[in-house]
């Protein structure tokens, strides 16, 4: 039998990261997001002092599952993804999340998105959103100011090349994992 290598690599986050729940994402190639972040006035990013996850979005990725519990491993992600091929996605539809914060993002669509999180969803997780939305985040802009950048990306749409998936583990490690494309 031959030895296949089931992850490429690590990808740290800063040390002392953890979060509650772990978390498995498609991640894209999609350079052109430079210029759109190039484009947000820095004084319009909701930011928290000492968090990361806030301002801009700087790993373009459309999350596939959120909510996983710490026993779930990367070999249990590893065997449900590998059964889904991952071609060409389209970012269109700017439009945001509105919280305490707006969340502008564009919605993904794409082949096995949806059949993926349904699969993934079989593993122990919470997920407080039951209605699967495939989206990437493009930034967390201050409440009330998010609609401009929305307006201003409305007619754009990118295709995105899949590039790997990462299972960012509750413990804040990123594990990268291969894809069929």
């Amino acid at each position: 039998m031959k030895a296949v290598k089931l992850f490429e690599e690590f990808i740290l986050e800063k040390e002392g990261d953890t979060y509650d729940y772990g978390c498995a994402m498609l991640y894209f190639d999609f350079p052109q997001i430079n210029k759109i972040h190039d484009a947000i006035d820095p004084k319009d990013l909701y930011e928290e002092e000492g968090d990361r996850t806030f301002g801009i979005e700087d790993e373009p990725h459309c999350t596939l599952l959120y909510g996983l519990h710490k026993e779930v491993t990367p070999e249990m992600i590893q065997e449900i993804v590998k059964n889904f091929k991952f071609e060409a996605c389209m970012a269109h539809n700017a439009s945001l999340f509105e919280n305490e914060y707006d969340v502008l993002k564009f919605d993904i669509k794409g082949t096995n998105l949806h059949e993926c999180n349904e699969e993934l969803a079989k593993l122990p997780h919470t997920n407080s959103f039951p209605d699967y939305h495939p989206h990437m985040t493009i930034a967390y802009i201050k409440k009330g100011l998010g609609n401009r950048y929305a307006k201003m990306l409305e007619t754009f749409e990118y295709e995105l090349t899949p590039t790997n998936i990462v299972y960012s583990t509750p413990t804040g490690d990123k594990i990268k994992m291969t894809i069929n494309q």
